[in-house]
C-alpha cells in the first residue's frame, strides 16, 4: 500500500475531511485539465441512446428522490 494511503488510513475523520477540502481547493485552483478521451465516447453513446428513445432525462428533484429511496432502502 502506498505511504499516502497508509497516512490517510491513520487520520481521524475530521482530518480526512480537512484533507479532502484542501485537495479540492488545490485541484480547483489551477486550470481544469482536459477530460480523458474516453469521455467523448461515453457521451456519444449516451446521446445515441437518448436519440433512439432508449434513455431519457430526469429532473434534479426526481434524481434526488430516486437516490434518497435507494439509500434508505438498504
Amino acid at each position: 500500500m502506498p505511504a499516502v494511503q497508509e497516512a490517510i488510513d491513520r487520520m481521524s475523520f475530521a482530518d480526512k475531511v480537512k484533507t479532502m477540502e484542501y485537495l479540492w481547493m488545490a485541484m480547483t485552483a489551477v486550470a481544469e485539465p482536459d477530460p480523458p478521451a474516453w469521455h467523448e465516447d461515453v457521451l456519444a453513446a449516451r446521446r445515441r441512446r437518448v436519440e433512439a428513445g432508449e434513455e431519457g432525462f430526469m429532473s434534479v428533484a426526481e434524481s434526488k428522490r430516486r437516490l434518497y429511496e435507494e439509500v434508505h432502502a438498504r
